[in-house]
């Protein structure tokens, strides 16, 4: 007997291997074996058993020396779900494969438990009728059928408890069901939410700071097939679900849905489409701020939309809402109305919260009158200003590649001074420090969040109990809410947030205001101030009306005329090498693979910071949806010249 067996290398082959007699019994496609690979034993796994050879005669196939599975831990959609993330992400088969199921030999399933207890909480109040529609819409679907629903509304409008009495169905019927947030900080504020109504014993949270320990644990009960409420972050839809029959995205519009930065790449959204409708699962879409492709996904009918209109008792109140300068004469980066309305809250002993999302790494260059940053004449995207021994001092456009002097004038209040500004949440905290040396202030973004020890778990509690004065983050924060008692928003820098070269970046701003504002209309007396040079540059219109729905589709008229998604399908070569002729040659190859296989080519667009190593620049690739999967598997399967690596990133998130 003979057997294929891939390995979690970046090798995008597999292996031919004899099967050993007594091995024979055992050895099946989805179960893990190891094998001699090179000199050393390593972990695999069967992709394929057969009786006849077809590797070459003259080829002597080395045998498999154990199987670590008695049956395969991962359900009969395990190559079905490893193709899909193939073709509509590349990455190597096997590292697929080894994101599914850990290449570990000590993650084994064990015997489930003889029973099970299941004790359902649910609170006893008067559901509103959007939430009531809702339900009943759900419930009178066919079981074992796949329907896609956007829960679209508000915030404070009743979809999470929606999702919530959802699940307790599923659950009391002894199904799965997923739940997924944004983030890790997201994820252990909704555990105890969902403990307390379903249960601890029932309720598994899935992210990837976990002890090893828990993992096993839940990865061995899911692959079981027990009755469960997972809530996860994204990584949890990778896992080994056996009755799938709910699947639930919380604030579908957030970008960490996207996994760009480690192998395998995939959407969520993308992926949980593939994985419910596998499963004959109903899937929920949930969030005030939809992303424009689900809006366009409901225009097309491929998901149908709930709407959620009534506000629930207490959480109707419409916040103050005020645009500003970006600087005073108490602060260059506070406004005098913003500084005067922090020392208000610091009276009244309630909780502020500043927000700037550097992002990033290089140097924006400011007019020092008014605050307006210089701007590319090509793409109009905030110039950034970087140092080099090959190019020295100049401004690129992170969005373009267009380059330019720092001889600038500015277009507001056409100023010739300008500098460059750098720094981010910390410097604010020691600007405001100044201004409230007695406030107690606390950091919340990524650096903070990195220990337990860290501030940032400090910051995440103080939002919901009120015990600091001022909280500054980055977007992170604005995404912490659910239950804080926050009253006063703002936003430092609106151009900061507009002007990257993210052609998402509109989209992302106004949710991010519009879940601050959402928020704030859940408390008496919230405010919500905007910082921006520029009042002109983004339509605050709709954020002053609360239509959100208005908002975005004025967005999509944007993406349809400039082609960008969800209209055409984007993917991204980032190119890096450490000799700058060699990067330019290759760079200069991988375009002319694009050639009557994309709409357009753009850059290359440099994007290395001055402390790396290598130089690195990026390709975007913008195609149609009847080309993009070919272009994929045409860049997908490119191999390099020696000395330089790439990345392709389908539907890329990342632009810096």
């Amino acid at each position: 007997m003979y057997c294929k067996v891939v390995f979690d290398v970046p090798l995008d082959r597999d292996f031919d291997y004899l099967v050993p007699d007594e091995l024979a019994a055992k050895v099946a496609p989805g179960v893990r074996v190891t094998a001699p690979f090179g000199r050393v034993l390593t972990g695999g796994m069967v992709v394929s058993v057969s009786e006849v050879r077809t590797a070459p005669e003259d080829m002597k196939l080395k045998e498999i020396a154990s199987v670590v599975d008695e049956r395969p831990l991962f359900g009969s959609d395990l190559f079905p779900l490893t193709r899909f993330m193939k073709t509509h992400w590349g990455c190597p088969v096997g590292q697929i494969l080894f994101a599914l199921v850990p290449p570990q030999p000590y993650f084994k399933v064990d015997n489930a438990p003889a029973t099970v207890h299941i004790d359902i909480k649910t609170p006893a109040f008067t559901l509103t009728k959007s939430q009531q529609n809702a339900l009943n819409t759900v419930r009178s679907f066919p079981a074992y059928e796949f329907h896609p629903v956007l829960f679209n509304g508000p915030s404070y409008t009743g979809k999470t408890e929606t999702v919530l009495r959802l699940a307790g169905d599923v659950l009391a019927g002894y199904g799965q069901t997923l739940i997924t947030v944004p983030d890790i900080a997201a994820a252990r504020q909704f555990i105890a939410e969902a403990e307390a109504r379903f249960g601890a014993n029932n309720v598994f949270c899935w992210h990837s700071r976990m002890l090893l320990s828990k993992k096993k644990k839940y990865f061995s009960a899911i692959s079981n097939g027990l009755p469960c409420v997972v809530i996860s972050t994204r990584s949890g839809a990778l896992l080994p679900f056996k009755n799938l029959r709910l699947a639930a995205v919380l604030d579908e519009g957030d970008d960490n849905y996207k996994q760009e930065e480690n192998k395998p790449y995939y959407h969520l959204r993308d992926l949980l489409m593939f994985r419910a409708k596998a499963h004959g699962a109903v899937l929920v879409f949930a969030s005030a701020t939809p992303s424009v492709e689900m809006l366009k996904m409901v225009q097309d009918k491929q998901v149908l939309q709930i709407p959620f209109t009534e506000a629930v008792p207490g959480h109707n109140f419409t916040p103050q809402i005020k645009i500003t300068d970006k600087k005073g004469e108490k602060s260059r980066f506070l406004s005098d109305f913003l500084v005067s309305q922090l020392a208000e809250n610091l009276q009244k002993k309630e909780t502020s919260l500043l927000i700037l999302n550097r992002r990033g790494y290089s140097t924006a260059y400011y007019c020092l009158n008014c605050g307006a940053y210089a701007k590319c004449k090509k793409c109009g995207a905030i110039l950034s200003r970087e140092n080099t021994p090959e190019h020295g001092d100049r401004l690129v456009c992170k969005k373009c590649g267009h380059t330019e002097t720092l001889q600038q004038e500015c277009p507001q209040c056409h100023n010739l001074i300008f500098k460059s500004r750098g720094g981010g949440t910390q410097k604010i905290v020691t600007e405001v420090q100044k201004l409230f040396p007695k406030a107690k202030l606390l950091r919340l973004d990524s650096d903070t969040l990195k220990t337990k020890a860290g501030q940032g778990f400090e910051a995440l509690n103080a939002l919901k109990s009120g015990a600091a004065d001022i909280i500054v983050g980055t977007r992170l924060a604005s995404g912490a809410l659910r239950g804080a008692k926050v009253t006063l928003a703002a936003v430092l820098d609106a151009e900061l947030e507009l002007d990257g070269p993210d052609f998402r970046a509109s989209e992302k701003y106004g949710q991010m205001l519009f879940g601050l504002r959402g928020h704030l209309s859940g408390v008496a007396d919230g405010r919500l101030i905007i910082q921006a040079a520029d009042k002109e540059a983004y339509d605050y219109s709709p954020l002053l009306s609360g239509d959100y729905n208005g908002a975005a589709e004025t967005e999509l008229l944007l993406r349809e005329s400039f082609s960008y998604p969800p209209y055409t399908r984007l993917i991204k070569v980032l190119i890096k090498a450490k000799d700058t002729p060699l990067l330019n040659a290759e760079t200069a190859q991988i375009k002319r693979l694009g050639y009557n296989r994309a709409i357009e080519v753009l850059g290359p667009v440099w994007c290395a910071k001055k402390t790396d190593v290598l130089k690195k620049q990026y390709l975007l690739f913008k195609t149609d949806e009847a080309r993009w999967l070919d272009l994929l598997a045409v860049l997908d399967s490119y191999t390099p010249a020696k000395k330089v690596t790439i990345k392709v990133a389908a539907d890329p998130y990342d632009f810096y």
